[in-house]
């Protein structure tokens, strides 16, 4: 979740955030930093960029291009490498298989996740690929980097789709800023690395004042029949695929959050906790002003946002003892705070993590929506990509509620190498008869990217390199290694997002040693190089943090969706005998007493430094 990342992070959209500065920004000045910036800078005292927006992905493996500096990579034979919409039809089937015990929001806070880490620099509304049809090579732009169709391809092609359209991510070859005459192009980012809840509050302290109200620590909310929904988009009809201003579409920290009805589902929960976070700081703490009660309510929600990721969400996918082995999780012989932050770790995300392995939950993604009622039993679906960026089904019927319930009652899909056709051919289809391919998108986009080769990577993790294509009867699920001869000259040439997603899976997680690696190491440096981890001492009293690790999915679902009675208590899982429905007030929740006197000077710290 791109894991997959979870919903491509190819879209491009004129957006805020749009690479648009004339001139480099300034350092940062980090007095009195004691909490995240909305920038994510001052983090590291010694590198205070590290992390922060606009900036290039970290990698790991030099970049594989043709001519050293920017061209797509190809063969060892110097042939271009074989059709990424072919290698998606010949290696990907189209049987869903529902998984016999994760739930469907597995995948989707994956996809809220990764948005969370990683956004690639648009390069503006360029086309390449207009209604299916190549752009004529006189008017493309040099960005343009389309996936053909083939005459005979047998959804796309019998609508007359010749190309999917597909324009390069922003480099530092444009960025001035941040190009050195005979470097290498590296892609850039434009949200902050670090697990801060960017979606929620933007990346800037104008785009997070934007959406606040400035009264009692309150983010903006709009309030319709008795409910509180996300705030509507300024520019409706721009920003989502609505036909008027009559429809809905939200404004939130991320552009990408009305992607997906769960998504957007899940970014209401969080917007929402925060106001019942700042409403418990208000109450416990009448004098405090809005600034404080803000950056409060802020602190406990990132920190209970971690919590849910690094010790309930992660270990489901990369397997707990996978993540003890790796230093994902911290050693905590007293269950009190992680003492192993390390300034020389860098936190930044890795190009190769943004572009393949976090990609991984495409695999789980499930073609209908269902709908469940109260009494727990399903009354109906949605075709997905009927409402791909399109939010307004929430708002309709009991949709809401039923969606939600969906989300926790729902499978994903198995990991395997079957994709839904809902995303295979159907993905931005705008109300059109076909759409783009997902898995195709990814192949090109790692190949825009200049990733390295597959037996790169494997032997970057220390992992032995295929030599013969009897190698991979060992590495890739059965049903795939046969195949692999049949689409490229060499085991050399076998890329890093195709074999990644099709291996056999590692130890106690879901994702192969390759892709398991390149998350692990991921995972281990935004914890580890993150000074404001919510398990470092300074971030809260060992009391509070007691409390803290609490936090679960079922609460924060709990708490902050309308209509919701009951949940199962471990959200991420299926109902079943050691996991059953149960009454929501008999969740166990946080504490606040907890944060009944806090320290004033403690708190006007973090609002100095957050300012």
């Amino acid at each position: 979740m791109n894991a997959a990342q979870c919903f491509p992070h190819f879209v491009i959209l004129l957006s805020s955030y749009a690479l648009s500065q004339s001139t480099c920004p300034e350092a940062p000045v980090c007095d009195n930093v004691h909490s995240y910036k909305l920038d994510g800078s001052c983090n590291n005292l010694l590198n205070p960029t590290l992390g922060t927006p606009n900036r290039p992905y970290a990698r790991f493996v030099p970049a594989s291009y043709s001519d050293g500096i920017w061209e797509p990579y190809r063969t060892r034979s110097g042939e271009a490498l074989p059709n990424a919409r072919k290698l998606s039809l010949n290696l990907f089937g189209e049987t869903e298989m529902k998984h016999p015990r994760n739930t469907l929001i597995n995948m989707q806070f994956g996809q809220f996740v990764a948005h969370d880490m990683s956004f690639t620099a648009g390069s503006g509304n360029v086309q390449c690929c207009a209604d299916g049809k190549p752009v004529p090579k006189e008017l493309a732009s040099s960005k343009c980097l389309p996936i053909e169709v083939a005459s005979d391809d047998p959804v796309m092609g019998e609508e007359g789709v010749e190309c999917m359209n597909m324009v390069r991510t922003k480099t530092t070859l444009e960025d001035p800023c941040a190009h050195q005459e005979g470097e290498e192009a590296e892609q850039l980012t434009t949200v902050t690395s670090f697990l801060d809840l960017s979606v929620v509050y933007g990346n800037s302290v104008e785009q997070c004042n934007r959406l606040r109200t400035f009264n009692k620590g309150q983010m903006a909310v709009d309030e319709r029949n008795g409910q509180q929904w996300l705030p509507a988009h300024p520019n409706k009809t721009i920003a989502c695929s609505v036909k008027d201003d009559s429809d809905v579409c939200y404004l939130t920290g991320d552009i990408r959050s009305n992607q997906s009805p769960h998504l957007t589902l899940i970014h209401q929960a969080f917007l929402l906790e925060h106001n019942r976070l700042a409403r418990e700081m208000a109450e416990l703490n009448p004098a405090l002003d809005d600034e404080v009660l803000f950056q409060q309510a802020r602190k406990i929600n990132i920190a209970q946002y971690q919590r849910i990721v690094y010790y309930e969400w992660l270990p489901i996918y990369l397997g707990r003892q996978n993540m003890i082995a790796a230093g994902v999780l911290p050693d905590l012989h007293q269950r009190d705070f992680a003492r192993d932050y390390n300034h020389t770790v860098d936190p930044s995300v890795d190009n190769a993590f943004a572009t393949a392995a976090f990609r991984f939950f495409h695999n789980l993604i499930a073609g209908h929506l269902d709908l469940v009622a109260e009494s727990a039993q399903p009354t109906g679906s949605l075709r997905l990509s009927d409402w791909i960026n399109n939010p307004s089904v929430l708002e309709k019927d009991d949709n809401y509620g039923s969606l939600s319930r969906g989300m926790i009652y729902q499978p994903h899909d198995l990991p395997n190498n079957q994709l839904t056709p809902e995303i295979k051919h159907f993905l931005f289809r705008n109300g059109g008869r076909v759409g783009v391919d997902l898995k195709a998108i990814d192949i090109q986009r790692a190949r825009d990217h200049g990733l390295a080769t597959y037996n790169d990577y494997r032997e970057f993790c220390g992992l032995k390199r295929a030599t013969r294509w009897e190698d991979f009867n060992e590495i890739l699920i059965p049903e795939a290694a046969p195949l692999m001869p049949e689409q490229y000259a060499s085991v050399d040439d076998v890329e890093l997002t195709v074999a990644g997603a099709l291996e056999r899976p590692f130890g106690d997680g879901m994702a192969g040693e390759t892709f398991g690696c390149i998350l692990l190491d991921q995972f281990r440096r935004t914890r580890v190089g993150d000074r404001f981890h919510f398990e470092n001492e300074g971030m809260f009293s060992a009391r509070q943090l007691h409390d803290l690790r609490k936090a679960t999915m079922a609460q924060l679902l709990c708490d902050n969706t309308h209509g919701l009675k009951e949940i199962q208590g471990r959200a991420f899982f299926l109902v079943s005998d050691d996991n059953p429905v149960v009454a929501c007030d008999r969740l166990s929740g946080v504490n606040w007493n907890r944060w009944l006197k806090i320290h004033l000077m403690l708190l006007n710290q973090i609002k100095n430094s957050l300012s």
